[in-house]
């Protein structure tokens, strides 16, 4: 049988071809792991052998790997059905719990590490998670669902440590991400009102953050022997210093608000005194300019009174006696007709009767010029005095006034 340079081609290529399969196939079969990862291998069921890290070439067929991660690994919770506040209000709330292997010897027998089992470990977070919070929440009220998170992530994070702790797993964070109401309508509501207290809410969600991540301190603390008195007094305490900053913050809005009282009343207060004071000033010229008319109106009527008895004066001072004893005479029955004569006496003799009456009456005459004069000046002296008392009522009006 003769071999061509054909056949003996063709039967390198198989051969070559061969070859480079088997080298893939070796390839595909070689493992190498990271020193974060904690590698069981087992050869026909049995371990063959387990540790961190490391390299190792699979049989095919009689062996198989078990790869359990020891790193910090988290898992996301979306609770969106079944969840009911104690309202009966339906929501959704979305949340990580951040968990590690701490005992990969003891979580390899205790939990499945394959995603296609019902048992994986992964699916058991999940579930047990879900169905903490759907419990938790249909004890609260919405606002404390939406507000207080602290409450969801406490009940979350102890369960779930009580959960995991047999199975060497420890819980390091439950953290929510979101809460959503379903309702529309309720939702539009809550959302005005949680924009208002948006601040507040931000720093009670830090404060329970800060509670979380000390209560799982203060949880390892109590396993390594620190004693559950000191525990609780460092609770108390942060819980008094966060009373005390929220009085501070109190404290604060009430002195603004009596300072803008203030303010406010301030501003009233000297516009009523303004409007006190023009009408204090118009009552006051008012009252000015009626003292001052009737002080003018008294002083015209006394000067005209005393005009007149100054003109009656000097006309008579400037009459010619004989005129005035000639008045004189002429009045004498008018004066006699007001007297109511009982006896009348006659000095003298009858036949000089008259005579010796106008004798009477004639030293009377006499005295008249003098008297004429004095009333002259009497009469000034009343002027005078008028003006006088004129100037005193108008001060004593303008003393009033003010």
């Amino acid at each position: 049988m003769t071999i061509t340079p054909t056949t003996i081609g063709i039967i390198v290529a198989s051969i070559g071809v061969f070859f480079l399969l088997f080298l893939i196939f070796i390839i595909s079969r070689y493992r190498k792991f990271k020193t974060n990862e904690y590698v069981i291998r087992f050869r026909n069921g049995k371990i063959k052998s387990a540790g961190k890290g490391g390299r190792c070439f699979l049989m095919p067929i009689i062996d198989e790997i078990v790869v359990i991660p020891t790193t910090t690994q988290q898992t996301f919770l979306e609770a969106r059905e079944k969840v009911l506040s104690r309202e009966f209000q339906d929501v959704a709330i979305n949340a990580f719990v951040f968990w590690k292997v701490v005992k990969p010897e003891v979580a390899f027998t205790a939990v499945s590490w394959d995603q296609k089992e019902t048992d994986y470990i992964e699916k058991i977070i999940k579930n047990a998670a879900e169905s903490i919070i759907r419990t938790t929440c249909a004890n609260m009220p919405l606002e404390s669902i939406i507000r207080d998170r602290g409450e969801i992530i406490s009940a979350v994070s102890k369960e779930l440590h009580d959960l995991l702790a047999d199975m060497g797993i420890v819980v390091i964070s439950v953290e929510v991400r979101d809460v959503e109401v379903l309702n529309n309508n309720l939702k539009s509501n809550l959302e005005a009102s949680k924009q208002i207290a948006e601040e507040e809410t931000a720093r009670l969600r830090r404060a329970q953050m800060e509670e979380v991540t000390r209560l799982r301190d203060l949880e390892v603390n109590r396993k390594t022997g620190i004693q559950e008195q000191s525990v609780q007094m460092e609770i108390q305490r942060e819980a008094k210093n966060r009373e005390i900053q929220i009085q501070k913050l109190e404290l604060q809005r009430t002195a603004i608000e009596a300072d803008t009282l203030k303010k406010k009343v301030t501003i009233e207060a000297e516009a009523e005194y303004e409007k006190m004071k023009r009408l204090a000033e118009g009552e006051k010229a008012r009252l000015i300019a009626k003292a001052e008319g009737e002080a003018a109106a008294v002083k015209a009527n006394l000067v005209a009174e005393a005009e007149g008895i100054l003109e009656q004066v000097r006309a008579l001072a400037q009459a010619d006696p004989k005129f005035f004893q000639l008045k004189i005479v002429e009045m004498l029955p008018e004066i006699y007709k007001q007297l109511n004569v009982d006896k009348m006496f006659v000095m003298g003799d009858g036949q000089k009767a008259f005579s010796s009456l106008a004798e009477s009456i004639i030293p009377f005459l006499t005295v008249l010029p003098e008297i004429t004069e004095k009333s002259l000046g009497f009469t000034k002296e009343l002027a005078k005095e008028t003006t006088t008392k004129k100037d005193a009522a108008k001060k004593k009006a303008k003393e009033k006034a003010t």
